[in-house]
């Protein structure tokens, strides 16, 4: 059963992205902001950042599936290579901002592409004795190069970080 939902998933995100690219949605080439115009992430979460090139999405739509799928398939080889299967639970998703059409930082080339990131409490947990950095790290290098993990700062609350970014 488990392997007819891991490849059923993928093959229908297949034909389903491409049927979103022709649904009316913001245009990547109308209304780009300015990426410093972007709010600042929250200390105390953990950020999944992702800058999608405009060639691999046409629209928001297209985009914000594109991270979640990118995301669920890099925990799903994590967990295979380092689980023996086991789910890797993650933390409780707090906010998310975008996908809203901006330029790649310098350092990726500076090319329009879809800023959107996910937000969520600390606590990414695996099996046995892996630790949470350890499994972001394997998630990280699991993921497009386009998609950045950053990982809460250590001795901040996420309680307080949530209600001082409010």
């Amino acid at each position: 059963m488990k392997q007819l939902v891991i490849y059923t998933l993928p093959l229908l995100a297949l034909l389903f992205i491409p049927a979103c690219s022709h649904q009316p949605a913001t245009r990547l080439t109308s209304g780009m902001v300015d990426a410093s115009a972007l709010p600042a992430s929250t200390p105390g979460l953990d950020h999944y950042i992702a800058w999608v090139p405009a060639e691999a999405a046409q629209t928001a739509s297209v985009a914000e599936a594109l991270v979640h799928i990118s995301l669920q398939q890099a925990r799903e080889r994590v967990s295979e290579e380092m689980c023996e299967g086991q789910a890797i639970a993650r933390g409780i998703v707090v906010e998310k901002h975008g996908p809203v059409a901006v330029r790649s930082p310098a350092s990726m080339g500076a090319t329009p592409a879809w800023y959107y990131r996910i937000s969520q409490r600390p606590g990414l947990q695996g099996c046995g004795a892996e630790s949470a950095n350890k499994l972001q790290r394997a998630i990280q290098s699991s993921l497009p190069a386009w998609i950045s993990v950053t990982p809460g700062e250590p001795g901040i609350s996420h309680a307080a970080a949530v209600e001082t970014s409010h």
